[in-house]
């Protein structure tokens, strides 16, 4: 049983990684150990969010005020990237950061915040441990952090190379529709 846990958190994570796009030919990945000790983790009890800042997930762009074009990342058949004008995330003494929203096929799927330098990692980190609770911890050699919920999964990480730091929350029942139409 435990085995199954920790390979169900390491396939968390290799998506987690396929959807930040860690692995570019500029960047080499490391090598992580993983923590065979790690469990999945969920978020606080009665604290797994729906959505993201306020965005139920699944909510359609177009019922959305406010929202310009950010980015697009071709992954999952292209997922369109938002911010709203006006709406930062405060990180508690760090800087402010832009909220980015994801799209997938016009429906709300991810939430994500990033960071710049460890200060603001360590605010960012302080602030989402503060909200859901510590999550798992699959690598040993990473700063890194999974929530896994019934329908929505969180991931928390920062890379000491580029020292930026990235929180997402995303849609579980919309990753699966993803999925089943590949």
């Amino acid at each position: 049983m435990k085995r199954g846990k920790i390979v169900n958190l390491l396939m968390v994570v290799f998506f987690i990684g396929a959807l930040s796009g860690c692995a570019t030919p500029e960047h080499k990945p490391s090598t992580f150990l993983p923590d065979e000790n790690a469990e999945l983790v969920s978020f606080k009890p009665g604290l797994e969010p729906d959505g993201f800042a306020g965005i139920k997930w699944e909510t359609e762009i177009s019922t959305l005020p406010g929202m310009m074009y950010y980015r697009n990342d071709p992954s999952h058949g292209g997922i369109t990237f938002y911010v709203r004008e006006g709406e930062p995330f405060k990180l508690g003494k760090g800087k402010v950061r832009l909220i980015q929203y994801g799209f997938w096929k016009g429906k709300f799927y991810v939430g994500m915040v990033t960071t710049q330098g460890l200060s603001n990692w360590d605010a960012l980190k302080a602030a989402v441990f503060d909200q859901y609770g510590k999550g798992a911890h699959p690598f040993i050699n990473k700063e890194e952090y999974l929530w896994v919920g019934e329908n929505s999964i969180g991931a928390l990480r920062y890379d000491e190379t580029s020292k930026a730091g990235t929180f997402y929350i995303r849609s579980e029942s919309l990753k699966k529709k993803m999925e089943s139409e590949k």
